[in-house]
């Protein structure tokens, strides 16, 4: 599987508009031949979250298979490549979620798979941060709901588990995701602040301990919303199950495209290297989980 990741930013007010820029990344990644091309999180918006609370933002919701949906799904069947994207969706319940949407080369929607196999229209961000913390500054828990379950995709045979930016920072979300049989992680984000330096060395460290692909892409460069102007760091990375880095591009600059061929392979060699998640030892800590 070929796979490319777009860092795009520098998102205005104006939805249509955002969306005709992405386009032009997609069909320039899917001109170098990916097969699965993987968009920011909520890359057809402004990052909302990181300034003074937007009472407008909540306009931008809009539900899966809306326009947002429809425009990526005609892109995916004139260059016959899956793309995943990050939106801000509004479920048929009025709940309003961070999501990531898959559709496969047909420009069909690929549903999420959950523990119990529930079906899922998106994969939901799990965790709606709330931090405060030195450069780190963001209110996503006033604007979106925390999904509902952990949930992967299956895509041409492939698992793809799924994440969004702060997710990444919770053991339980990566290890979630190797139970459900991902091979590999779409990791989609929107990061800036003080965790830069550790970004692409964390989600290393996670894809050689869960044994997966990583693929991230993370929104970059300087974006004013409202007056607030935020420097996203980029530095969106594809990452082997050995924890090498097959790509990675530069930081807060965008636009920026990466690609790299997924060599399935290496997960049962990656696996046999080192392999921690045969001598888990999963019932002594279920004492963290029963309060």
């Amino acid at each position: 599987m070929r796979v490319a990741a777009i860092q795009s930013g520098n998102c205005g007010p104006s939805v249509p508009e955002n969306l005709g820029m992405l386009a032009g990344l997609v069909r320039e990644a899917a001109a170098g031949g990916a097969d699965l091309i993987v968009l920011p999180e909520l890359c057809t918006t402004p990052y909302f979250a990181s300034g003074p609370f937007d009472p407008e933002a909540a306009a931008w919701a809009e539900p899966v298979g809306g326009p947002s949906t429809q425009f990526f799904a005609d892109v995916a069947r004139e260059v016959e490549a899956a793309i995943a994207f990050g939106m801000v969706e509004l479920a048929p319940d009025g709940t309003v979620y961070n999501a990531l949407v898959l559709l496969d080369r047909r420009g069909e929607l690929v549903e999420g798979i959950g523990p119990e196999g529930e079906r899922y229209p998106a994969f939901r961000k799990l965790s709606a941060p709330s931090v405060f913390a030195g450069t780190l500054t963001v209110d996503e828990a006033s604007y979106c709901t925390p999904g509902p379950s952990p949930m992967v995709f299956d895509l041409d045979g492939v698992r793809l588990g799924a994440l969004i930016c702060y997710d990444r920072a919770f053991s339980e979300v990566w290890m979630a995701n190797r139970h459900l049989g991902a091979d590999v992680v779409l990791a989609v984000v929107s990061s800036f602040g003080w965790r830069e330096s550790l970004f692409v060395d964390d989600l290393r460290l996670r894809a050689m301990e869960v044994g997966v692909f990583v693929v991230a892409s993370n929104r970059a460069g300087e974006e004013t919303h409202k007056g607030h102007v935020t420097d996203y760091f980029g530095r969106s990375c594809i990452i082997a199950p050995s924890g090498t880095v097959l790509a990675e591009a530069p930081g807060h600059e965008q636009p920026v495209i990466i690609e790299a061929d997924l060599d399935l392979s290496e997960l049962a060699k990656a696996r046999e290297l080192w392999p921690v998640w045969n001598d888990r030892r999963p019932q002594l800590y279920r004492f963290m989980y029963d309060a």
